[in-house]
């Protein structure tokens, strides 16, 4: 794996989110979200996945502190990556746990790409179990812990990495915009580098731009090393 550190830029995003509540009879709250962001690349954990641009839509719903999702990533240039995601996660307090499945179809002609092909060897799903605390101790501090535990993270031997990853992040506001600050590293060869290494650094400036007094886009930048 090519664990060469590039310096890589993603502009702009544009989300547009929609929340639909409904309070049954004994004020239970249900949540719809649905949004969809764009992007001039796909950078995702220091990892730069998609030097086109890409529409990146979204959906969860949510109930008591559960969510389930999904997410996905559509780059303008077919033979671009291309990923298809869904999660599941318990919120309580400020700590989180969930599970990822990330899911990365082929677009080659004459591939056989199975989505419901879960074999150990052979499936296109990765599985990843992580825990996130946000404001740790009270603080602007994060933290989150995933690591691959099943499917497409695997040797040449088709051997699981267990690819892991651990990000510290400092979140605040500055003058009207959003600043976030964050570091991430791996603890082991795998699908981040070919040893124990820092992968992830950098920052995210955002903003709501507004377009009229009740319509807002909000927009961030991110400066990854």
């Amino acid at each position: 794996m090519n664990s060469d550190k590039r310096l890589k830029l993603a502009l702009l995003s544009l989300l547009f989110s929609t929340v639909l509540a409904a309070r049954p009879a004994d004020s239970l709250r249900v949540e719809l979200s649905v949004g969809a962001d764009v992007v001039n690349h796909y950078v995702w954990r220091g990892l730069l996945l998609g030097d086109a641009p890409a529409i990146q839509p979204s959906m969860s719903v949510s109930y008591r502190g559960f969510s389930f999702g999904s997410w996905a990533s559509y780059s303008v240039s077919p033979a671009d990556f291309q990923e298809v995601d869904l999660y599941f996660t318990y919120t309580a307090g400020s700590f989180t746990f969930g599970i990822n499945d990330y899911y990365n179809p082929v677009d080659i002609p004459g591939f056989d790409d199975q989505y419901f092909d879960f074999g150990r060897t052979t499936t296109l799903h990765s599985l990843e179990p992580f825990i996130t605390v946000s404001e740790i101790a009270g603080t602007k501090f994060s933290a989150t812990a995933a690591v691959f535990v099943y499917g497409n993270d695997r040797d040449a031997e088709d051997r699981n990495y267990y690819s892991s990853y651990f990000e510290l992040g400092y979140s605040t506001t500055v003058n009207d915009f959003g600043l976030d600050i964050f570091g991430g590293a791996t603890f082991n060869e795998g699908y981040y580098a070919d040893h124990a290494a820092i992968v992830n650094l950098g920052l995210t400036i955002s903003k709501e731009i507004g377009i009229t007094e009740e319509f807002t886009v909000p927009c961030w930048g991110s400066f990854i090393l």
